[in-house]
């Protein structure tokens, strides 16, 4: 029993205890999961179904469980930053051109400072702050304009926690929106525009 909003340039908080449905919230809200009831969606009336017509109308999703939902720990930096964005330097939206691809990496290893080897280094070796950051590259280089954010500062230190906060108050100021679910309140009421207490589902 949900009904919020979300509006261009604001970061909306949602909190509660970790069973309060807000994590189940974040899901549905990026087509992953289904609500019993209701729908989600954006501005122009389109219906989120799946996390495809999410990612179309430029929903990013960054999970709570990031090595599990959010990466590929197998998979090298490059593969996982480029595999949300291949619309964004694919020809053809199919035919993957190296040199492209590159370029597409190394700006956002560039700009979110990620400290690897090179694009090529196997995500599951980085450290946590630094695998974070490769899951926010994945959807700001897609130029996502709205980012679900499920417990973003988990498990990160406090640096990358300041350049995580700095990073949305600068989407924020770019009119992109940001939803924060977190179950430490005093970073919520420190970043958030509004803030959405949930209890039980509701």
């Amino acid at each position: 029993d949900v009904s919020l909003q979300l509006r261009a340039g604001e970061i909306v908080g949602i909190s509660g205890l970790s069973h309060c449905g807000m994590h189940t919230l974040g899901k549905i809200l990026f087509g992953a999961e289904h609500a019993v009831s209701g729908k989600v969606t954006t501005a122009d009336g389109t219906v989120i179904t799946n996390e495809t017509v999410a990612m179309k109308k430029g929903i990013g999703y960054v999970a709570k469980d990031r090595d599990v939902e959010s990466l590929t720990l197998s998979a090298s930096i490059r593969d996982n930053i480029s595999i949300a964005g291949m619309e964004k330097f694919a020809v053809g939206n199919f035919l993957v051109l190296g040199g492209k691809e590159k370029k597409y990496v190394d700006a956002q290893i560039e700009a979110l400072s990620i400290k690897c080897a090179d694009r090529d280094q196997q995500v599951s070796q980085l450290s946590g702050g630094n695998k974070q950051k490769v899951v926010f590259g994945k959807w700001i280089g897609r130029d996502s304009r709205i980012l679900i954010l499920d417990c973003p500062t988990r498990g990160v230190d406090i640096g990358v926690k300041r350049a995580m906060y700095q990073l949305m108050e600068q989407l924020n100021n770019e009119g992109k929106s940001s939803l924060m679910i977190s179950e430490e309140m005093p970073e919520l009421m420190g970043m958030s525009d509004r803030l959405i207490i949930m209890k039980d589902g509701r």
